[in-house]
């Protein structure tokens, strides 16, 4: 069963939101500063000696049965002190004793965001530095209030330390359980824990969120941060998230929070050992860790949230103007006029990309939603745009995809990545519903199976008869090469879900342009890069589980011109073994390179346009017209009143005969006029569109 596909979406998924670049939190993120976070490190940690109540002191132990650990609450007191914040102790035994500030909001006073760590340290003994674990979120907590107290904000913000953490996140239950009792609105909970370890220096940390309230917010705002901001982290998600540190007491009472703790696989040599010293730290990766967090909290405390929901143009077929929608949402008044949000497009006909043009959004009947307008492109077209919008006050400036800058109007200086899609005529290179496998070699298991499929009766799988193996590297090879030559873009598409264990098995799929003699991994809407422990270091992959079935679409464009093959393949290591991947309907879908055609042969000797043939026509006609020198040529379609509807050529020819389909398939019926604008010469004719 063949499938033709006529709008398909290029680069990123169809539904998408990004948020905005803040000079605030720009300026917060640098003025984090690594001394700053080491000093109060060394101190907590017996490093160096400090000053607690106007007397030298040096913590040598945070465990909660040694009395430096009383020392070190005292210390964090007088910190937040000396920030000018209300700061209070939370006593709830003879030990136990947290130390929280509170920075009241100047708009939303009873409703606060906080970021925390828990002081307390292991092992038992008298001697107890617990630099990493956890003197690093300790530090990170008391540099976000030594670099936020100076400012202001609408919502207000809780800096706490929780005492007897290692005991059984006590501290911590003993705050959110007040907090719940009493009825307070906690938006959202950053907890560090253990953020300055990376023996391997591949800057990955771990966010560990559950669907527990706003935490999957929590988790979306911090990528977001550390994407917007250059922070530099690999990322990793983990949901759901673990319930050994602090945030885990604020799930259990329906507060949203997550985790943000360095990488599991690459664990601390020194953890709770009287060698868990500074002397260990990452510095850079600590830096970072601290910068994404407080950044983090910054942005939800200052109340920016200016964000673009769009979903993305699909390629077309047709040369009819081209209609999109966009949706700002922010609680700040969006521009208007010269602010007003704007998208920008460029495009490649065949002679490299143009300038950028812009289109300036009209404000639909939804609040936030502005409707754009691109007129209509001539066929064999590649085009790429990417939309922006500012707050009135110039203060916020947001593009889609992110990257880009500039006020008045927003989004002048364009983000290095943009939307895509062709206008031009589509086709399959190469389609296969998985009825069997007779297109393909399989190898290590691959097989068809009838037990999950999105055309019946089949899909493919690596593992037809239960779960994958272990030690396996099975492969499915698309026997025959399929020529890219003649097209102006490439994409492949396919149905797929997938059960493969977390960081280590995983799936790819490939493309080979020599006949198989190599392969290149393929980075699609649901890959992501591979760890590095078992899986290949930065390479798109597919792991986790995916357990309904999503239509991947992969763009191969940079491939036209060669004949090239496809592999997918699935590799498990020594231990857990789960379901393992599933394809069906796997289609190439290319696009043609007939923009407009010359008569070859023929000597040309004046400028001419031809009445269209068929005229009434319905939805389609044919425009010819020639030029007896090479000139700039510009071809335009209009309606009654004078708007333009299309343009159809617009780019340099060498003299000749030339013709070029016109689609008028969503126009209404009437008059039409056509204008050839060539050297000297300017000709119009009247078309009439019947349906």
């Amino acid at each position: 069963m063949r499938k033709l596909l006529l709008a398909v979406i290029f680069l990123l998924i169809a539904q998408t939101a990004v948020y905005s670049q803040s000079p605030v939190v720009q300026s917060v993120i640098n003025e984090t500063n690594i001394d700053s976070l080491i000093f109060f490190v060394e101190e907590l940690s017996g490093e160096v000696q400090t000053t607690i109540g106007g007397a030298p002191y040096t913590i040598v132990s945070r465990h909660k049965n040694q009395p430096s650990n009383d020392k070190a609450a005292d210390y964090i007191k007088q910190k937040l002190d000396s920030y000018g914040l209300s700061t209070y102790n939370q006593n709830w035994s003879g030990t136990g004793r947290n130390v929280y500030a509170v920075q009241t909001g100047t708009e939303f006073p009873n409703q606060q965001y906080m970021i925390c760590a828990h002081y307390d340290d292991m092992p038992s003994g008298s001697l107890a530095p617990g630099a990493d674990d956890n003197a690093s979120g300790t530090a990170a907590v008391l540099e976000a209030a030594r670099i936020l107290s100076n400012q202001s904000f609408p919502f207000t913000i809780i800096y706490a330390l929780w005492d007897e953490e290692e005991q059984g996140l006590i501290g911590s239950n003993y705050y959110a359980t007040q907090a719940a009792n009493q009825g307070d609105s906690i938006l959202g909970v950053i907890n560090l824990d253990m953020i300055a370890w990376d023996s391997n220096s591949d800057d990955i940390a771990e966010i560990h969120t559950r669907s527990v309230s706003s935490s999957y917010d929590i988790k979306d705002k911090m990528e977001e941060v550390n994407t917007t901001y250059n922070v530099g982290l690999n990322l990793q998600i983990d949901d759901p998230g673990t319930t050994a540190s602090d945030h885990a007491s604020f799930w259990s009472k329906g507060y949203g929070a997550i985790l943000l703790i360095e990488d599991f696989q690459d664990f601390n040599n020194y953890y709770h050992t009287t060698n868990d010293k500074l002397q260990y730290f990452n510095q850079p990766y600590f830096h970072k860790m601290a910068k994404l967090a407080i950044g983090t909290l910054a942005t939800f405390a200052l109340n920016l949230d200016l964000k673009i929901a769009h979903t993305p143009i699909g390629s077309r077929d047709n040369t009819s103007n081209i209609e999109t929608s966009a949706t700002i949402q922010t609680s700040l008044d969006i521009g208007i006029g010269t602010n007003a949000p704007r998208l920008y497009y460029r495009k490649d006909i065949g002679s490299g990309w143009s300038e950028f043009f812009e289109v300036v959004g009209a404000p639909a009947e939804v609040s936030g939603t502005y409707n754009f307008t691109i007129s209509g492109q001539q066929l064999g077209t590649i085009m790429q745009y990417y939309i922006a919008a500012q707050d009135e006050n110039s203060t916020i400036v947001i593009t889609h995809p992110a990257g880009g800058g500039g006020f008045s109007p927003p989004g002048s200086t364009p983000p290095s990545k943009f939307f895509k899609f062709f206008v031009a005529p589509i086709s399959i290179a190469f389609s296969d519903s998985i009825i069997n496998l007779n297109n393909w070699t399989s190898a290590g298991g691959w097989g068809t199976t009838t037990q999950k499929y999105t055309s019946t009766p089949n899909s493919a799988t690596d593992s037809p008869s239960g779960n994958y193996p272990s030690n396996n590297t099975a492969t499915l090879t698309l026997n025959d090469n399929v020529n890219l030559n003649d097209y102006i873009g490439a994409e492949l598409v396919f149905q797929t879900q997938w059960d493969i264990e977390t960081d280590w098995d995983y799936g790819q799929a490939l493309i080979s342009t020599n006949n198989g003699s190599g392969w290149i991994p393929l980075q699609g809407m649901y890959t992501n890069p591979g760890t590095g422990s078992f899986q290949p270091n930065g390479e798109p992959l597919y792991d986790g589980a995916q357990t309904s079935w999503v239509k991947e679409s992969i763009d191969i464009s940079s491939y036209i011109g060669e004949q090239v093959k496809f592999r997918f393949l699935l590799k498990s290591d020594n231990s857990v073994n789960e379901d393992g991947w599933y394809v069906d309907d796997i289609n190439l879908v290319v696009y043609e390179q007939m923009p407009t055609s010359a008569e070859p042969n023929v000597i040309v000797n004046k400028y001419l346009l031809e009445q269209n043939y068929p005229n009434p026509f319905n939805p389609s006609t044919i425009i010819s017209y020639q030029i007896p020198e090479d000139s700039f040529v510009s071809l335009t379609v209009f309606d009654v009143l004078g708007n333009e509807v299309a343009s159809l050529v617009n780019e340099n020819k060498q003299s000749g005969s030339y013709e070029v389909m016109f689609n008028a398939s969503t126009l209404p019926s009437g008059v039409y006029f056509y204008t050839l604008a060539a050297g000297e010469f300017v000709g119009t004719k009247k078309m009439l569109l019947i349906k």
